[in-house]
């Protein structure tokens, strides 16, 4: 655990000009040259049920597709994420690991076989900083060693528009060459996707420059989270959520005076293949659900740990060549040149025995997702 007044040297060294008397007047446009660049995971490293941010040391409530670093389990902290000896991602100095629900076929005998999911993930790491940013000296953060978030509700079954965090997620049906045909759906599309479902969800993006995303001894204590699964029991969350929240609009806008720091907006994409199952559709409601028992698609959610070398993002968010201009392409990055894996590396690294007892693979007769999960 980082104690706070090494949190604030740590900002206090990265951006000194924030101590600074903001002015009452500026006019100072954005810099050509913004951060951006796509981290790719080939393909997941486990797929267990496993929370260490919600439900530490102990199996989680329902089953995660997990990507990145090695050293994932029921416990993680900084150090530990940093003795993986390996990650699926594209940086070999990126040992964080991104995980989310896993999806599955509802079949009309109450039975459920799990979705491949296809070409591994990628994580979208983005500036989304204004001119108030800039007008008061700040620059974008590189996420802190323990830092950890999540995006979304696992409790949530209904859409609000008026929302900002609703609208985080959208499932793009994909056509057959893979391409964007029609637009953004809210939930799990009530139609075929022949090229695929893509679900996308975006993070919170400014950070109170404090919180790594838990309880502190002084704070209260873990209460019950609406990231737990509303049809199994009760249980305490591990994870605090005040430390970060989104900007005015969603993903661009300013930060609220409480959490003033900006941190990358990260967005994941991932794709299922849903067609697979189109010969076993039947006709009515959509047939797919979450490992979480949603099957609105509105509970969708999502875990990012930071197990970044901090200093090497940070080079990484300050180098134009890790910019806009070169359209997100993370192999045109300067500073993670050395660090690169190919897709075909990422793609053989082994993948971590499954820690938690229960079959997921196949199809799952008895009407329960693993871990007991009943759709609700």
């Amino acid at each position: 655990m980082i104690l706070l007044t090494s949190l604030v040297v740590w900002l206090a060294c990265l951006f000194p000009a924030t101590c600074a008397q903001q002015p009452t007047t500026c006019v100072k446009p954005q810099p050509t040259s913004q951060a951006f660049f796509v981290m790719g995971c080939g393909k997941p490293i486990t797929v267990d049920r496993l929370d260490p941010i919600v439900s530490p040391g102990r199996p989680s409530q329902h089953l995660h597709t997990v990507m990145g670093g090695s050293a994932f389990d029921f416990d993680l902290d900084y150090n530990k994420t940093q003795t993986s000896d390996r990650t699926t991602c594209a940086v070999s100095k990126d040992l964080s690991n991104y995980w989310v629900p896993t999806v599955y076929f509802h079949h009309e005998n109450g039975s459920f076989e799990a979705v491949e999911q296809v070409g591994g993930i990628n994580v979208y790491y983005q500036e989304r900083m204004d001119w108030t940013d800039y007008c008061a000296g700040r620059e974008l953060l590189a996420f802190p060693p323990g830092f950890r978030m999540m995006a979304g509700d696992s409790t949530r079954r209904d859409f609000n528009s008026s929302q900002i965090e609703h609208r985080a997620i959208e499932f793009i049906c994909l056509l057959t060459d893979g391409q964007e045909g029609l637009p953004p759906f809210r939930g799990f599309p009530n139609r075929t996707c022949d090229g695929g479902l893509q679900i996308r969800i975006r993070f919170p993006s400014c950070w109170d420059g404090v919180g790594l995303g838990t309880f502190s001894s002084s704070s209260s204590s873990p209460i019950s989270s609406p990231h737990l699964n509303p049809t199994t029991s009760s249980t305490k969350s591990s994870y605090n959520s005040s430390h970060v929240t989104y900007p005015s609009r969603l993903d661009t806008g300013t930060c609220p005076q409480t959490h003033p720091y900006r941190i990358p907006a990260l967005l994941y994409e991932m794709t299922w293949d849903v067609a697979a199952f189109n010969s076993f559709r039947p006709m009515g409601d959509q047939p797919f659900v979450f490992s979480n028992g949603d099957k609105t698609g509105y509970g969708y959610l999502a875990d990012f740990f930071n197990g970044w070398d901090v200093d090497l993002l940070q080079r990484a968010l300050r180098d134009p060549s890790c910019g806009n201009e070169t359209g997100g392409r993370i192999e045109m990055c300067g500073s993670f040149k050395e660090f690169l894996q190919s897709n075909e590396v990422q793609n053989e690294v082994g993948g971590l025995d499954q820690k938690v007892e229960g079959e997921w693979r196949g199809v799952l007769e008895g009407g329960e997702l693993p871990g007991g999960v009943r759709v609700g």
